[in-house]
């Protein structure tokens, strides 16, 4: 399975992007584009998880931490 998450319109490009697996980081078979510019000063990015799909009950989640951001969302 494959799962999705896009990151767009963001200034300045410094972002980290994680993926979850309950509370534990997921490392591999992560593949992310070149982050993309815009023209109007801001960015984009699109991350792809590969894994095999969870057990019913567990949950995926993407973390994004960018200077702008208060707390990681």
């Amino acid at each position: 399975g494959s799962l999705l998450c896009s990151v767009m319109d963001f200034y300045p490009v410094q972002v980290q992007l994680r993926w979850f697996r309950g509370q534990q980081e997921l490392l591999g078979h992560v593949v992310a584009t070149v982050v993309v510019l815009n023209g109007d000063w801001t960015h984009q990015l699109l991350v792809l998880l590969e894994t095999p799909l969870p057990r019913q009950g567990v949950t995926s989640t993407f973390q994004v931490e960018h200077i702008i951001l208060e707390h990681p969302m």
